[in-house]
């Protein structure tokens, strides 16, 4: 776990193709991108992928490379394939935006007085600050 890269994903929505750059395999199989993050892509599928595939995802104008790192099964919807991506392939919201792209913000960590975290109460805790 230790070695792993942060992983911090965008919710998106963006119809896309995955496709084995290996020649074996299946075809390409139709999904749609439902998230997206600067090391790895996660996207439903209609048929499965193998894992440790190398394969390209497709939209209209950008393209992914990556080695599939899952592929789960999630009835009815399909298969969820996770795509580690490779680094040229690294992506950020300034070289491709998906469609329906959504980033979740992290709320900022609140800070709190001394006394207020010590469990005085409010009226106490000013109290003893005014009396500074």
């Amino acid at each position: 776990m230790a070695d792993r890269i942060p992983v911090h994903s965008h919710f998106c929505s963006e119809l896309v193709t995955v496709a084995p750059l290996d020649g074996g395999g299946p075809a390409a199989v139709p999904g749609n991108l439902e998230e997206i993050g600067e090391w790895n892509a996660l996207v439903l599928t209609e048929a499965a992928v193998q894992r440790g595939a190398t394969v390209r995802v497709s939209c209209e104008t950008h393209e992914l490379r990556g080695v599939v790192e899952s592929c789960v099964s999630e009835e009815p919807l399909g298969y969820f394939v996770e795509v580690r991506l490779d680094p040229e392939s690294r992506w950020s919201e300034q070289w491709f935006a998906p469609k329906h792209l959504l980033a979740l913000c992290k709320p900022a960590p609140q800070v709190f007085h001394l006394v207020f975290a010590s469990g005085y109460s409010e009226r106490s805790a000013r109290q003893i600050l005014h009396a500074r």
